[in-house]
């Protein structure tokens, strides 16, 4: 009988331990930006409000600027990232216009940002730079 109980609890621990052994890690959610931001140096014309959540296909929110503009977020690379654009913000030199593009990217952990800008935007002969930001939570 001893035999007999030592195989059965043997034919159910083995397979036990090696569903928890192989078992892969839940992936938690990333650091959610929700609430009032400015800037490290207290620009009052340059507040965001930032409402973001995960669901079952991804992450997303929206970034509401004091300035006037609202852009949808979402989360990939580690970096909440969004993209503004004001149509005919630029005249190009023949004449036509093109619309002002500013890309935006920050870690939630860090609050450090990254702003990417073409200087002549959709204008041929523009130069792309990235500069980087620090936000910090106002509320």
């Amino acid at each position: 009988m001893t035999k007999v109980l030592r195989t059965l609890a043997i034919a159910i621990a083995v397979p036990a331990i090696a569903m928890v052994a192989l078992a892969s890690p839940a992936a938690a959610d990333p650091p959610l930006l929700n609430g009032t931001y400015g800037s490290s140096d207290g620009d009052p014309y340059n507040v965001w409000t930032i409402a973001t959540s995960c669901g079952p296909t991804g992450c997303a929110g929206t970034v509401t600027s004091n300035a006037g503009w609202s852009t949808p977020t979402t989360f990939s690379g580690g970096r909440w990232n969004f993209t503004v654009s004001k149509p005919g913000g630029l005249t190009c030199d023949d004449g036509h216009y093109e619309p002002a593009v500013v890309s935006m990217s920050v870690d939630p952990a860090t609050l450090a940002g990254v702003l990417s800008s073409d200087s002549n935007f959709g204008c041929a002969g523009g130069i792309v730079t990235q500069s980087p930001f620090q936000l910090q939570k106002l509320a």
